[in-house]
């Protein structure tokens, strides 16, 4: 068991309103494997939130929810969206919401501290970056820090920690930032002063031919078709997140050390080597999740990888479902999860809370948001059905109704959540699809039984976790896959001519010997200029045969694989190999074969495996194959 106090003050559990006269703090603890957050006085405690619990913006009142429309003071909003909060099964006020003392649901505000403290993109290693970030954090806590409902705060929102982004960034500062100088020195130290060996991995901006021109202002360095340049940018990328971790703790310890540091919301990805350079700095890490697929399945692979880098319990500071048909008008602009009717987002959204709350680490679920974005969108355009209630402040009661029962089922999930690793065993059952499946649908739907699909043996090497899932089926005709997992990368990082290189896309690679003598094939996400967005990325899936000496051999596929469309970080692909291409007529049940994956990230930044020895980063020995049989 282990405890962490912070806090104290009377407060609500549950539905029921609780005083507690024992100076105890707002805390975490993990009890039996299982996270939590705590109430005062010790009680364990499952966060389940909803964000932007406020009035609304006076500004949009004609087209958007505003308080005023529907209650004739503050203090009448106040009570009722309190009321009916907790009759929906919520507990908590997430990012954004008001911090009304008028309310005693329990807040975590977003204070926005980094980029206040000008940390983000500016100089976070100059000598009185800590100094400034005190002072900072001192006036943007001060309108919570004599409210008895702060459990904590959430530091920014959605940093990201862009590894490519950042490191071209400072290194083309000029040599006065701090920052500069110390990306510089990593530079430096991570060749030993040869450049000939920087060059083995980057190619310089015209002009700077030494370590020494890197000091001058806009240098710059593109990586190296088959270099291992990617490598010294994630060591950068730790390097930055790791001191803005510690100056947002250090800051917050001096100012408010009673409260608990609950991160930057990470933006539905995390880079590995900034979560690993945030333990120590966090008490929770916070994370918003745009869930996978309609029917509100939540990937495994992302929360059990949080459980491994970090030492700390989980907040999902911000999740949503939005649906088409709804009564504000929003036209869902983007790839955020919607669907088309009321009756899939409230399937989904409740699917997705119990799939939350069936995760050890996880120790608090918030919504986004209490109401729909204003007709017409909000401020920077983006305009979903994301709300409990619509702008007429009228409750989306189908959601409710299905969310309310997961919201109270939430707690006790989740103290059932805590389950021994499945060891993989001498032969994999790989299930009998439980539908025909297609890769030309644009979705996943044909997969209802994802947990029985899925292969949870894939390995990468420590201190690092695999990067995605791979769920396998089979039928007479053939076997199926699909992927889901994250890769972030900048895709203008790389100094090529013509076609992006095979060589450096993301690539799923899947050897399998099913009676016919071992058959290897590599499905490769090749990027180009985005069909509809200028400036950006999409990917286009290619499947090659690899043949004997390495070679790869273009399949027609007509229809074989598909990618998904959802933009970078989120890689979602599917594909089906036909029984012919595996060499034999038909796949039967009892059927055994021999079978090896690899997943290796754009820039071969990571290599995870199934049947292979990881032998370092992005590397791996394929020497142990993974028998399998076919089940009903």
């Amino acid at each position: 068991m282990r405890i962490r106090f912070r806090f104290l003050l009377p407060f609500l559990l549950g539905l029921t309103l609780v005083t507690s006269a024992v100076a105890a703090p707002f805390g975490t603890l993990r009890e039996g494997g299982v996270w939590w957050l705590t109430l005062p006085g010790g009680p364990r405690f499952f966060s389940v939130g909803a964000d932007t619990v406020n009035g609304g913006d006076k500004m949009t009142r004609d087209r958007g929810y505003y308080f005023e429309n529907t209650y004739p003071t503050e203090a009448a909003w106040a009570a009722d969206t309190q009321e009916r909060l907790y009759a929906w099964g919520f507990n908590t006020r997430g990012g954004w919401s008001d911090p009304t003392t008028a309310m005693t649901l329990p807040l975590v505000p977003e204070i926005d501290l980094g980029r206040n403290a000008r940390l983000h993109w500016f100089d976070p290693f100059a000598p009185d970056a800590l100094e400034k970030t005190i002072a900072k954090a001192r006036e943007v806590t001060a309108p919570y820090r004599d409210n008895p409902a702060v459990i904590g705060y959430f530091t920014d929102n959605e940093v990201g920690w862009w590894n490519a982004p950042l490191f071209k960034w400072y290194l083309g500062n000029e040599w006065a930032i701090y920052a500069k100088r110390h990306v510089w020195r990593m530079v430096y130290d991570h060749y030993g002063g040869k450049w000939d060996r920087l060059l083995a991995d980057f190619v310089p901006a015209p002009g700077f031919d030494s370590f020494e021109d890197l000091k001058k202002g806009r240098s710059e360095l593109k990586l190296r078709p088959g270099g291992r340049g990617i490598l010294l940018i994630n060591k950068v990328t730790a390097a930055c997140a790791g001191r803005y971790y510690e100056l947002v703790y250090k800051a917050l310890r001096a100012v408010d050390p009673t409260r608990l540091v609950m991160g930057d919301r990470l933006p539905l990805y995390y880079n590995q080597d900034a979560v690993l350079a945030s333990r120590g700095f966090l008490d929770v890490l916070s994370t918003n999740y745009n869930v996978d697929t309609p029917d509100g399945w939540v990937a495994p692979y992302y929360f059990e990888g949080l459980g491994r880098l970090t030492d700390t319990p989980v907040l999902i500071s911000e999740f949503f479902f939005a649906a088409d048909e709804n009564r504000s008008g929003n036209v869902n602009n983007g790839h955020l999860m919607h669907v088309a009717t009321q009756a899939e987002r409230a399937a989904g959204a409740s699917a997705a809370v119990r799939h939350f709350a069936a995760f050890p680490n996880i120790a608090g679920i918030h919504w986004f948001q209490y109401y729909d974005e204003p007709h017409g969108g909000r401020g920077d355009g983006e305009d979903f059905n994301m709300g409990l209630v619509d702008v007429h402040n009228v409750p989306y009661e189908q959601l409710l109704a299905a969310m309310v029962p997961a919201n109270r089922e939430a707690p006790a999930i989740h103290a059932a959540s805590a389950k021994p690793p499945v060891p993989q065993p001498e032969v994999i059952a790989i299930p009998a699809a439980a539908k025909p499946v297609s890769v030309t649908d644009g979705g996943l739907a044909d997969w209802p039984d994802k947990a029985g699909t899925r292969l949870p043996w894939l390995r990468v090497p420590a201190p690092h976790v695999p990067f995605g899932d791979v769920h396998m089926s089979w039928s007479p005709q053939g076997l199926n896959l699909f992927h889901l997992a994250q890769n972030y990368a900048d895709l203008f990082l790389l100094a090529y001519d013509g076609e992006f290189p095979i060589t450096e896309t993301y690539q799923l690679q899947f050897e399998v010997d099913a009676g016919a003598g071992l058959r290897r094939f590599a499905a490769c996400l090749l990027p180009r200029p985005h069909s509809k967005y200028p400036g950006r990325f999409e990917l286009v899936p290619r499947l090659f045969r690899i043949e004997d000496d390495g070679r790869l051999t273009p399949i027609e596929d007509g229809g074989l694989v598909q990618v998904l469309d959802k933009p970078l970080p989120h890689i979602a692909m599917e594909m089906r190999l036909p029984a012919a291409l595996l060499g034999v007529k038909a796949l039967t049940p009892g059927q055994g074969l021999t079978l090896r994956l690899r997943a290796t990230t754009f820039y071969r930044e990571m290599t995870m495996t199934l049947g292979g020895v990881p032998q370092g980063r992005g590397t791996v020995k394929t020497d142990r194959p993974v028998k399998a049989i076919l089940s009903d």
